[in-house]
């Protein structure tokens, strides 16, 4: 025998009653205190738009949703808008503040608009990246949103473009942020010139034996930003004899300043992280930051800040990046849809204690 339970309801300060087989309100039950077809507080409390209802139709539906505690199944809604209102966003590395800000922003924006946020690790791997994107499709994501550059690799791109296709049928959405992913709109800033920048401000300082760590070579970000540093000491006639690959993590900027350590002296790190790692080596062998090198990173995250010293950065506004990209998503998924353009946003060289004018010789 299946037990039913009897609610109350009020609408319009009458009392009414009704049943249901669990303790759960159904849209049934508000339909039905509404005094409304099923159809129509589905519309109503799914937000389809393309069906006009009366605006005392609609309050009345509501009322009822509110006096029953009535929350709707975000499956069921899907099944209705045909959207799931999930947006993915993939990262490199899930323990960089790098990635963390630029989530933070599009979580920021996704919040306001009842979207739920799922981030994904890749760890740099195009294998996991695409198994990635498989279950958020397999999720109906509305979006995928692809954090940091892409990996250089044909195959692996044309392996990923099959995983993306159906999420492009079906309207979906594909971008990229702070790094170029080949034929998707990105929103980024310009790494070449950015880099660029930073080392003409170490060549401001006098500084000319100056080294780059970069990060893995087949990630399009590492590639750009190692442009700007070679076309910058080429501009200035300065042998750019120092370049080591320092993966993107501390552990990498650890031993390139290791191999570094008493022959430069400015040392510019294509991320935080190593720029991280490169200051514990300096200081294990004995040398002064600024005093003996001048180091200064990419990025901008929080923990370039709070080093010791705090780090000479280029900031990228990474929280920016994901908001601005997240409200571009709102744009594409509206009923009057917007075309996602590419945007370049500007960045900002923080001066700290990292840096300080080259010494001659007999004074360090």
């Amino acid at each position: 025998m299946t037990r039913r339970i009897r609610y109350c309801y009020t609408v319009g300060h009458k009392m009414k009653t009704f049943s249901s087989r669990s303790d759960v309100p159904r849209i049934v039950d508000v339909a039905r205190a509404a005094r409304v077809s099923i159809t129509t507080a589905s519309r109503v409390l799914n937000g389809v738009t393309t069906y006009p209802v009366a605006a005392a139709t609609r309050e009345r539906v509501l009322a009822a949703a509110r006096s029953l505690n009535y929350s709707p199944s975000a499956l069921a809604r899907a099944l209705v808008t045909k959207r799931s209102r999930i947006v993915g966003v993939l990262v490199g590395d899930i323990v960089d503040p790098y990635f963390a800000e630029i989530v933070r922003g599009v979580e920021a924006v996704a919040r306001q608009a009842e979207y739920l946020v799922i981030v994904c690790n890749t760890e740099r791997d195009p294998a996991l990246e695409r198994r990635a994107v498989a279950a958020l499709r397999d999720y109906s994501a509305d979006a995928i949103l692809f954090a940091g550059g892409d990996f250089g690799d044909e195959e692996a791109g044309r392996l990923l473009q099959a995983e993306l296709e159906p999420v492009l049928a079906r309207g979906g959405i594909a971008l990229a942020l702070a790094g170029d992913r080949p034929g998707l709109p990105a929103i980024d800033i310009d790494h070449t010139a950015a880099a660029a920048e930073l080392t003409r401000y170490l060549i401001g300082l006098g500084h000319q034996r100056i080294a780059f760590i970069g990060g893995p070579p087949q990630v399009s970000t590492a590639r750009a930003r190692l442009a700007g540093f070679l076309a910058a000491m080429a501009e200035a006639g300065l042998p750019a004899n120092w370049i080591l690959d320092g993966g993107y993590s501390f552990s990498g900027g650890l031993a390139a300043g290791t191999s570094l350590a008493g022959t430069v002296d400015a040392i510019v790190a294509a991320n935080d992280q190593m720029a991280l790692g490169a200051l514990a080596a300096l200081r294990t062998a004995g040398l002064r930051v600024p005093a003996d090198v001048s180091l200064a990173s990419f990025g901008g995250t929080s923990a370039a800040a709070q080093a010791v010293p705090a780090l000479t950065t280029l900031v990228i506004p990474r929280e920016q990046i994901g908001a601005v990209a997240m409200q571009a998503v709102l744009g594409a998924l509206a009923p009057q849809p917007v075309v996602i353009a590419s945007q370049l946003l500007p960045y900002t060289i923080v001066v700290r204690e990292s840096t300080a004018p080259r010494l001659p010789e007999d004074a360090r």
